[in-house]
């Protein structure tokens, strides 16, 4: 069997079971309308008490316990003739060892059957597609230097968060960069750094981005191009508005379009534009897109741009289920998914391997198109976010690696509901204050990060739960107290030589029965002993938990 028909099984495959899980996550849905939900309400000090309505952090699709089934079969012979009129024969990359041999297959392209669309030079990769397949598959049947095409898999920014997404999560405002303890003397953040927002183009007229630099540069040429999404990016990375700065708004932006008027683009286009963007001296990276494609061109681009110094940065998707989308989960990039103005795991959000850390993503405030402002939802958001505090700390540290740098935010991020490292928000929540104050001795700062439940445990009846405090100052924190009441008890604990940055879990037993569909209020209250607490704001927690019966 040629690689052609390899490759073209290997997709039919992929696309079949594809359409076998979208068919059974929609029955599934339709089986679990009656499902039970956490619902959990934040008592803000600044608000009175608001519900948030929450999906449980199991999502849907982690609580099924039976793997799919699907029949064996045996691999079919393939007819030649029946790929004639595939599109897939008419997007494909084919990446190769060496320039020589690259150069070699160019020049007997055409006699070969293949039409060359594009080429990267600097990734050793072909775009074509097939215009002869008799010719094409005996060139493939005859080469021995391992060349096998691949797909060109399309990629796209993320869709906007569905509206029952949103529902109960409570959106940030203007108040984002407030909420990471950003400091509102930053003019100079991000001075000297270039960040490359791979988008669908910027709208540099916007009073927002005034006096920022931005270069400009298209890969896809023709028609024209909504520059919605892509001003925000820019808006949340450098606005330079007094009042709506960016979080860096000193740094220089490298506007490179890849997304068409619809927000779609395919990996190979991308892959050019982090290419560009490194041979062009950006230290930072920001991709608010992706795919669900593992696209060997576009890792090999990652590669080539970390292996340059830039920091690589993309959303992990807005779908709300297990899979990051790329190039989001390869290795060599920072993850980046979404919570809201409570300190909570976005819904929408995707999660599992790839996440890396989390930052405001519901209801943000940002610039839009045409001297437009919105509230603008998703991981893109977020990324957009973590992308300007990387920018802040090279300008700020032009000494640190990439990965020092990268260290620098995973290591002051926030503790979220789960207890260390998880596929929900990786590392943490970016926290730019504790960053910012790293060095500054003294502060206390204790807070309650939340409660978690193991969706393991949720099965009805006694349901036991963590309380989690973290330390997020500078200063060892001692007798700590730790007050709890739910259903009329009241549970006190102590925590001492708590170190900074560190985080201790009590374990509670909590019994959903008899609530009357009202759930479970949980109160919880922490004192610092004989210290004043500079951010007491995250010292108290109120909600309200439903469970299973």
């Amino acid at each position: 069997m040629t690689k052609l028909r390899i490759m073209f099984n290997r997709l039919l495959i992929g696309f079949g079971l594809l359409l076998f899980v979208l068919l059974g996550f929609t029955l599934w849905e339709s089986f679990n309308k009656d499902s039970s939900e956490i619902v959990q309400t934040l008592n803000s000090q600044e608000a009175t008490d608001q519900t948030e309505k929450r999906v449980p952090l199991s999502n849907s699709q982690q609580n099924l316990k039976e793997e799919p089934f699907f029949p064996r079969q045996s691999e079919p012979e393939l007819d030649l003739s029946m790929l004639m009129d595939s599109p897939v024969l008419e997007d494909l990359t084919l990446g190769f060892a060496t320039t020589q041999e690259m150069q070699a297959f160019l020049k007997e392209a055409k006699a070969n059957g293949f039409i060359v669309r594009d080429r990267s030079a600097e990734l050793k990769t072909v775009r074509l597609r097939v215009s002869d397949l008799g010719k094409a598959s005996r060139y493939f049947d005859k080469t021995d230097n391992g060349e096998e095409p691949h797909y060109n898999y399309r990629v796209r920014a993320p869709e906007l968060p569905r509206a029952e997404f949103l529902e109960g999560e409570k959106g940030f405002g203007s108040s984002a960069d407030d909420w990471m303890g950003t400091p509102q003397d930053r003019q100079d953040w991000g001075r000297g750094v270039k960040v490359a927002i791979l988008d669908s183009g910027i709208d540099q007229t916007h009073s927002n981005l005034n006096g920022v630099s931005i270069d400009e540069i298209d890969l896809i040429g023709g028609g024209g191009s909504s520059k919605g999404h892509g001003t925000a990016i820019a808006s949340i990375i450098a606005g330079n508005d007094l009042g709506k700065w960016g979080v860096s708004p000193s740094a220089s932006l490298l506007s490179i379009r890849v997304l068409d008027g619809e927000g779609e683009g395919d990996s190979f286009t991308v892959a050019k534009g982090i290419v560009e963007a490194a041979n062009r001296g950006a230290q930072v990276i920001n991709l608010s897109l992706g795919g669900t494609g593992g696209s060997t061109v576009l890792k090999n681009a990652v590669d080539y741009a970390r292996e340059r110094g830039a920091i690589v940065v993309a959303a992990v998707g807005n779908e709300g289920v297990k899979g990051v989308s790329y190039p989001a989960k390869f290795e060599n990039v920072v993850g980046v998914t979404s919570v809201d103005a409570n300190g909570r795991q976005s819904t929408f959000a995707n999660y599992g391997d790839g996440v890396d850390i989390a930052a405001p993503g519901v209801g943000v405030f940002t610039a839009w198109e045409d001297e437009g402002f919105v509230s603008f939802s998703g991981t893109s958001t977020a990324t957009a976010f973590v992308s300007g505090a990387l920018a802040a700390e090279i300008s700020k540290n032009p000494n640190l690696s990439p990965d020092q740098t990268i260290e620098l935010l995973y290591k002051y991020s926030n503790e979220s509901e789960k207890p260390g490292f998880d596929e929900f928000t990786g590392n943490g929540i970016l926290n730019v204050g504790r960053i910012e104050n790293r060095n500054v001795p003294d502060l206390h700062d204790g807070a309650i990060v939340g409660y978690y439940f193991d969706p393991e445990e949720m099965k009805g009846g006694t349901t036991p739960f963590l309380v989690s405090v973290q330390n997020q100052g500078t200063a060892w924190l001692n007798n700590v107290s730790l007050e709890v009441e739910y259903r009329g008890v009241v549970k006190n604990y102590i925590f001492n030589n708590l170190n900074p940055g560190e985080t201790r879990s009590e374990k509670l037993f909590l019994d959903g029965s008899g609530e009357s569909g009202n759930g479970v209020r949980i109160s919880s209250q922490l004192r610092l002993g004989g210290q004043t607490d500079i951010n007491p704001e995250n010292n108290s927690r109120v909600s309200t938990i439903s469970l299973p019966d």
